[in-house]
């Protein structure tokens, strides 16, 4: 008798996130997003890159620059979001992020999918208004959208150099704890260069390493435990 995880012998085979049609064919869109975007708009993305670590011509960071540019920011932020929904799930089936002894279904791994990819995405759109209703408040407009660019390019190539980690982790046997050491190591690079870019648009004096302290644990940190208890309750309703 056949069930959504699957029979072989008479024996329930265990759920695979590779044998996932679902999946499947998010990394495949994701793959032929970024290939898209390396060879119409790697020009553009090598400027971004550039001046992402400049110091020179801050005002004119990332702005001047065809309209198509925020297209692919927005293609690659939406990436980013499906990317580690992937690897969220990759670890809720490895018993990585809660503990449970139910088995993993093709169903169940859908509905969290779609939950961990809404949580996502409302993160990211919540960010943007935050932070730019709180800069609104202590920074003028140059260096609120100065900074609202930097972030979302941040976070579109996180995206991208997610995607080899998340088809190596679904489909090419990488270890485990490799799968988490790589994403978890990125994400702490990308918050290095969130640190660095924070400082240098908004406290560039020494006396605001204080500032930044308080203005980026507030803005970072708290809405990432938000996220994470909205994971746990996720996984509470539907394993």
């Amino acid at each position: 008798m056949m069930n959504e995880a699957g029979v072989i012998g008479g024996e329930l085979t265990p759920y695979l996130l590779s044998d996932d049609e679902w999946i499947t064919g998010i990394l495949i869109g994701c793959f032929v997003i970024t290939a898209c975007i390396l060879s119409q708009g790697k020009i553009l993305l090598l400027q971004s890159l550039r001046k992402l670590f400049s110091t020179h011509e801050i005002g004119h960071l990332f702005h001047k620059q065809p309209a198509i540019d925020s297209y692919f920011l927005t293609l690659l932020t939406l990436q980013t979001c499906l990317l580690v929904s992937i690897l969220l799930l990759k670890f809720q089936s490895d018993g990585f992020v809660i503990s449970t002894t139910e088995r993993l279904t093709t169903s169940a791994s859908s509905i969290l999918l779609a939950c961990y990819s809404l949580m996502t995405v409302l993160y990211c759109i919540a960010k943007r208004y935050i932070y730019k209703f709180i800069n609104w408040i202590f920074f003028d407009k140059a260096k609120n959208n100065l900074w609202t660019d930097a972030y979302f390019f941040i976070l579109s190539i996180f995206g991208m150099l997610l995607l080899p980690v998340t088809l190596l982790a679904i489909y090419g046997n990488l270890p485990f704890h490799l799968s988490i050491i790589i994403p978890v190591f990125l994400f702490f690079l990308m918050n290095l260069i969130f640190i660095y870019k924070c400082f240098s648009i908004f406290f560039s004096q020494l006396h605001g390493s204080f500032y930044l302290f308080l203005y980026f644990c507030t803005l970072e940190i708290l809405p990432l435990l938000v996220v994470w208890k909205g994971i746990e309750m996720v996984n509470d309703i539907f394993l």
